[in-house]
């Protein structure tokens, strides 16, 4: 069941239109967009090298809504800046996938990396749809959701649980050294956007605390564990169990840039 659900193909907030076609469409060199002339859509024009024709394709809101959750977007004229002081950062990682580098021949590389990613975008695309932005980072991710909110935790979950267990059953079986694990916390984070290269776009990113807390908390996750941070814990009542072990306090006390407060124990997600 959870196979066919993750590997659909991935769509942006279900109006049918491909994140990778409009995404790689936006960003590939000698394109721009433009507002269209009913103000709902916009025209995504290509000038070909061959012919010098504008060929054009209507982006719909559907596609415009999904930009607004990644790094790159259409600039409509105004750069945001905002403060979330109660953000949901999911941090995502693969285990030993160092070690499969180096063990593995270049095609092997490539086929599951792009199927881990295809079905990831697929899997956050269909059970994340609250979320605000997200941004992959090789074999990992960053999700982010402005509010913490039961709503907005329990796509989370959802997200961690089933991709986890697909990949256990279906990508990763092949391979037992590689499994997915990662970090959840509520923290305070930066919204901002800046011109991109392209005069007609704009970058956007998350910086702050939220999100360093986020990813130094999953480097102590082992394979298919999720770490949570104790404001998510005592404040949404999250199912958890604590592990005190003197190695694991040894690793916590060493991780850099942490809070007092979240270097007094490490909550592990209880399914």
């Amino acid at each position: 069941m959870v196979k066919n659900n993750i590997a659909k193909s991935t769509k942006i907030l279900g109006r049918g239109k491909s994140t990778f076609k409009f995404y790689k469409k936006v960003v590939t060199a000698g394109t721009f967009l433009c507002y269209h002339n009913d103000m709902e859509n916009y025209l995504l024009q290509e000038l070909d090298s061959t012919d010098k024709k504008t060929r054009g394709l209507i982006l719909d809101i559907g596609a415009i809504e999904g930009l607004k959750k990644m790094p790159i977007d259409v600039f409509e004229g105004t750069y945001l800046g905002k403060v979330r002081n109660t953000a949901l950062v999911l941090c995502l990682d693969i285990r030993n996938f160092s070690d499969f580098l180096c063990d593995n021949d270049d095609d092997t590389v490539f086929k599951l990396i792009k199927e881990f990613t295809s079905n990831l975008l697929s899997c956050i695309n269909q059970f994340g749809y609250g979320c605000s932005y997200y941004k992959l980072m090789g074999d990992g991710v960053i999700i982010i959701w402005d509010e913490t909110a039961k709503n907005t935790i329990n796509e989370a979950l959802t997200i961690f649980n089933l991709y986890t267990e697909f990949l256990n059953e279906e990508l990763f079986k092949h391979y037992d050294s590689l499994s997915l694990a990662g970090a959840l916390v509520s923290e305070k984070v930066y919204k901002f956007e800046i011109s991109a290269e392209l005069s007609e776009l704009k970058y956007r990113d998350y910086i702050g605390y939220g999100i360093n807390l986020a990813c130094r908390l999953q480097t102590l996750a082992a394979a298919n564990e999720l770490i949570l941070n104790e404001l998510l814990v005592n404040n949404w009542n999250v199912s958890h169990k604590i592990k005190e072990t003197p190695e694991i306090k040894k690793e916590l006390l060493h991780l850099k840039g942490l809070k007092d407060e979240d270097r007094l124990r490490v909550y592990f997600y209880n399914k």
